[in-house]
């Protein structure tokens, strides 16, 4: 199950959607037309927030990489977001937030199942 979440309600669900997911670890994936890629190491989500910025819409996601010693706050601003979409487990719970720009290209931020083990 899938759905998409329309423009004038991106401010409220990504702070809901935060909220219901923060801790939880995951990774990005990046497609584009030329190619894929996906993030070697999962870290942990502290935040996601909508901003704007000169009529720009920008979404910012902030996680924790608690695999060395020293964690690190890694930060990622995806600007002229054109549509986000969100993709459940069989559970209901969130599996797959997805962030389209305006040049095409889809950031997926994949969850650990909760099906599988939790965070």
């Amino acid at each position: 199950m899938s759905r998409t979440i329309e423009p004038e309600d991106w401010e409220n669900f990504l702070k809901d959607f935060s909220e219901r997911n923060v801790e939880r670890r995951a990774r990005f994936e990046v497609f584009s037309r030329d190619e894929v890629n996906e993030e070697s190491r999962e870290a942990h989500l502290k935040k996601i927030s909508l901003e704007k910025n000169d009529g720009k819409t920008q979404i910012v996601i902030k996680r924790a990489d608690t695999s060395d010693a020293e964690p690190r706050t890694m930060v990622d601003q995806f600007e002229n977001v054109r549509e986000i979409h969100v993709q459940y487990e069989v559970d209901g719970s969130e599996n797959i937030l997805e962030i389209t720009d305006e040049k095409g290209i889809q950031i997926n931020l994949r969850f650990e199942s909760k099906l599988d083990g939790a965070s």
